[in-house]
């Protein structure tokens, strides 16, 4: 019987965890589809109005890039993902659909995954889903953007500013995203 009681109590208490951070979510300007979490404020430096992101890392063929890889784009995708992540890989192959549609109007999609020694994994989940987009490795310099989930998405502007002020938690269809990369791209 103490066991049961400790199981439920124990039950109750990780239920109340995750329907307080669930309350948490800030309200947007852009509602989420159906059962998405919806968007929240992107972080901001401390002491900067619209501060600018700055980052090195590599690519998975050891290429460096850093906030240079914004210029020439009107509109940069950072997607975070891990090969491990279901809806991550679930929405891929649809950012890739995207990366292709809107090349001429100004987008590039990056991917950025963090969890190290897993590169077949991350070979296998890029030939499942045809992307062909840069992945690159993650690195602290991200942490701005860390929401505690995978996916997490945030629009860059040309001059590596955060677009529109969110951060997007939650794998979207095709549709969903193209509507945001629209109202982005204006």
């Amino acid at each position: 019987m103490k066991r049961m009681l400790l199981a439920l109590l124990a039950a109750i208490l990780v239920l109340s965890f995750f329907a307080g951070r669930a309350a948490q979510t800030a309200p947007a300007s852009s509602p989420a589809p159906t059962g998405m979490p919806a968007p929240t404020p992107a972080p901001e430096a401390e002491g900067a109005e619209d501060p600018a992101i700055t980052f090195t890392t590599t690519d998975r063929e050891g290429n460096t890039w850093d906030e240079t890889a914004f210029q020439g784009h009107s509109l940069t995708m950072l997607n975070f993902w891990e090969p491990w992540c279901g809806p991550c890989v679930g929405e891929m192959a649809d950012i890739q659909k995207l990366s292709e549609d809107y090349a001429d109007k100004g987008l590039q999609v990056l991917g950025i995954y963090s969890t190290p020694g897993m590169e077949a994994d991350v070979d296998a989940v890029l030939e499942k889903t045809g992307v062909k987009y840069p992945i690159l490795h993650d690195t602290e310099d991200f942490d701005v953007f860390r929401s505690g989930y995978v996916p997490t998405t945030v629009f860059i502007d040309e001059s590596g500013r955060v677009a529109g002020n969110q951060l997007y938690v939650g794998a979207r269809s095709y549709a969903d995203w193209e509507a945001l990369v629209l109202e982005l791209l204006g």
